[in-house]
């Protein structure tokens, strides 16, 4: 019985097995510019940005070990993990390399975060945890998820939903635009702040413990 038990779990830890490599950056202010097709970037109060990587150890391809990954962009994978990690200044410029790419980035809550995906393939979600500085974000295909932030936030995303959660302080400015999909936001009920909302085409719903003000322009259009 004992000798079925032990073969049955080497299977399952041999399924589950993910690149426990990290990658490290002394680095607690400045900025982290990134191009990235999916990632998650959480907030913590070190003194470090360290990067690991979700992709399990039996995706990879055998024919890839020792060998290094050059993309089209001419960045070269320096880190073990598919990304490009380049220190310029008092920015981090951080780039990938490998395709099909899941990313986590453990952050320092004071750096400034800048997201930019446009055109790259099998595009999957950003999310963004637990920030208490500047975040930018501009995407073509990703869905955006923003999880316990304060701002200031500026999103724009094409084709991708925006779901954002603020918590208190709520620090402007804060822009949110998704072309062709839904933009979700929620912020503390006593937020005292000019909000501005447009719809080309869908709905507007705001929660009824929020006291709205419509402003009429000349004409038929509503501010």
């Amino acid at each position: 019985m004992k000798k079925y038990l032990i073969i049955a779990f080497l299977s399952l830890a041999g399924i589950t097995v993910t690149r426990a490599q990290e990658y490290k950056v002394n680095k607690t202010g400045g900025k982290m510019v990134m191009n990235l097709s999916s990632v998650t970037v959480e907030g913590y109060s070190g003194n470090e940005i360290v990067f690991s990587s979700g992709t399990k150890a039996s995706e990879m391809d055998p024919r890839a070990k020792g060998l290094r990954v050059i993309n089209g962009s001419g960045f070269t994978d320096n880190t073990g993990l598919g990304i490009s990690v380049i220190e310029k200044g008092t920015t981090l410029e951080v780039n990938q390399v490998a395709s099909n790419l899941s990313v986590k980035i453990l952050v320092p809550k004071s750096v400034i975060l800048s997201l930019v995906c446009h055109r790259m393939p099998n595009a999957g979600n950003v999310i963004f945890k637990n920030m208490e500085n500047e975040i930018e974000i501009s995407t073509d295909y990703n869905g955006v998820k923003l999880e316990n932030v304060t701002g200031p936030v500026s999103v724009r995303a094409l084709y991708g939903s925006v779901d954002a959660r603020f918590r208190e302080p709520v620090k402007g400015p804060v822009s949110i635009a998704s072309i062709y999909s839904t933009v979700d936001v929620a912020i503390p009920a006593d937020t005292k702040a000019n909000v501005k909302l447009s719809s080309s085409h869908g709905e507007i719903m705001a929660s009824s413990d929020f006291k709205i003000e419509l402003e009429k322009k000349p004409g038929d259009d509503m501010i």
